[in-house]
């Protein structure tokens, strides 16, 4: 048995199978992107909101965090929108029955940081379906930079 030949087929073997991985996520990555960017083609409906006082446009089932990032609210959201740290906050002030359902991921963080109110919701998580009015809990000074 000749140790040289083995480490070589082995680490051809795994060459292959890494390289057939890499071209298997390329294209699963693609078609996901293809089918969401078709998802949101069809769905091109705004919703008003009032977001900390101010008038502004969500996407039909974006959630509040994207939209008041995408119309220059600042929001806190130190865990980029995973449901972990609770920073992004609000409370919603009317038309909580235009918001999804809440999960229980989003339940245990907003227990786990002791936000027991059932007119808190996380941003991130709450998906609008009509007009709503919240206030964000942590609130930022000043606007996002155009451009």
């Amino acid at each position: 048995m000749n140790p040289q030949k083995t480490e070589s087929d082995f680490a051809a073997r795994i060459k292959s199978a890494v390289e057939a991985a890499h071209e298997f996520d390329q294209r699963d990555l693609r078609n996901a992107f293809t089918a969401r960017l078709k998802q949101v083609a069809a769905r091109p409906a705004v919703v008003p909101i009032e977001f900390d006082g101010r008038r502004i446009g969500v996407r039909l089932g974006g959630t509040l965090l994207a939209g008041a990032m995408k119309n220059g609210v600042r929001l806190m959201h130190v865990c980029g929108a995973r449901t972990l740290c609770a920073t992004c906050r609000v409370v919603v002030e009317s038309g909580a029955d235009n918001l999804t359902p809440m999960r229980g991921t989003e339940k245990f963080s907003l227990r786990w940081h002791l936000s027991m109110s059932p007119r808190t919701r996380l941003a991130c998580q709450a998906r609008v379906n009509g007009p709503v009015e919240v206030e964000s809990v942590f609130p930022l000074c000043g606007d996002l930079p155009s451009g």
